[in-house]
């Protein structure tokens, strides 16, 4: 007996469609959630950071928000701003940092509570 070329009002080509989009979902949602060299050392730094200390206390967890790369212009160095969400002993942070370009410098651009 032949299967049924159709399963809850959807055809077998429709699942399969279905089935490849949302693995392919998946992988990209999977693959977004990797920590680079570059997010950890951030994250040092801002474990590293007396006035995130201050509010928190002990930084018991830091998980990268959103992460923007801009160039301003032509003549002007880009930069990337990065959103992290810190979570301490005694609340929770949003610390905004911005590096330059070709510079080690980075920078604390803002804190906030969420």
């Amino acid at each position: 007996m032949p299967l049924p070329s159709i399963f809850l009002g959807v055809t077998v080509k429709q699942w399969v469609v279905l089935v490849t989009i949302g693995c392919a979902a998946a992988y990209l949602f999977n693959t977004q959630s990797e920590t680079t060299p570059e997010n950890l050392a951030l994250e040092a730094f801002i474990r590293s950071q007396e006035q995130v200390a201050e509010q928190v206390g002990a930084v018991l967890d830091v998980a990268l928000v959103r992460q923007v790369v801009a160039h301003p212009g032509y003549n002007t160095a880009g930069y990337q701003r990065s959103i992290f969400a810190v979570e301490g002993e005694r609340g929770r942070l949003l610390v905004t940092l911005k590096q330059v370009e070709g510079e080690q410098e980075i920078e604390v651009t803002q804190i906030h509570r969420p």
